[in-house]
């Protein structure tokens, strides 16, 4: 059983999906993008880096972490956000494609572990980037990704963590079972138990966390159970600034256009006080 949190989001924290309720951003210039491989220990990462720099002037950076998405296209949603984050807040994005996700990589044979070591080399290549305030990274990721930008946060300095529709897994299988044993509805029932913190490296991560944190869900989320979200909600401690946005009428993935562009914003105008 879960025990009783020792914090719960205030009721500002939640919204309906409107995104007008948001203060608008200064328009910035068109920010430049870059394709990079970025080495890891025997493999390398295809990733894309949006923003201008400026010598002698560092700016924040935000790492984007996209969701489960086996295959050959490095390319992702995220990319759209990155190159959006970078123009608005006149910042440092970058995304990366994890092993057999876009990048050279068994699927297969791939596991938590594995991916782990992704996300920590793409943080380290994000960090030692001319123009990089390395006081200033932050995590965004959805599904898959924000499971894994938590864990991030154990590894790494992190100073805010944007997750949209976070999954879990259970921490056993981490080093040594493949993902694809455990993606999907393969999980679906461990997902759809109350889980204390410890029972999972995402949650022990975001309950040590003590940073800013957002945290979207969407209220017809076919692969993330309702429980799930409210698992991470009661690992969040009151060391924590909670802004829990729950968007109505949604699933999973953002297959609107419309749908797409209210969560950019919204998230875009969460970060920009919070880098």
């Amino acid at each position: 059983m879960v025990p009783t949190p020792t914090h719960q989001p205030s009721s500002g924290c939640y919204a309906t999906g409107n995104a007008s309720r948001w203060a608008p951003i200064e328009k910035k210039k068109t920010a430049m993008s870059r394709v990079v491989l970025i080495p890891g220990d025997g493999y390398t990462l295809k990733g894309r880096v949006y923003g201008n720099v400026h010598a002698g002037h560092p700016k924040p950076a935000i790492l984007f972490l996209n969701g489960w998405n086996p295959g050959l296209q490095s390319w992702a949603l995220n990319d759209i956000h990155a190159h959006y984050c970078a123009s608005k807040l006149d910042i440092l994005c970058i995304t990366i494609a994890l092993r057999g996700m876009g990048s050279a990589g068994n699927i297969k044979t791939l596991t938590r572990a594995d991916f782990l070591n992704d996300v920590i080399t793409g943080y380290d290549y994000l960090r030692e980037m001319e123009g990089v305030d390395q006081s200033r990274i932050s995590v965004a990721g959805e599904s898959f990704g924000a499971y894994m930008a938590c864990i991030l946060s154990t590894k790494r300095a992190v100073r805010s963590i944007a997750l949209r529709v976070p999954t879990d897994f259970p921490n056993e299988g981490f080093d040594n079972t493949p993902q694809v044993e455990f993606a999907g509805i393969f999980s679906q029932e461990w997902k759809m138990q109350d889980h204390h913190f410890s029972e999972s490296r995402a949650l022990q991560g975001l309950h040590d966390f003590q940073g800013n944190i957002l945290l979207v869900a969407s209220e017809r989320d076919e692969f993330v159970p309702y429980q799930t979200t409210k698992n991470y909600l009661n690992a969040i401690t009151e060391a924590a600034t909670l802004k829990y946005y729950l968007m109505r009428g949604v699933g999973h993935v953002l297959l609107n256009p419309i749908q797409f562009y209210k969560f950019t914003r919204m998230q875009t105008e969460w970060l920009f006080p919070n880098i």
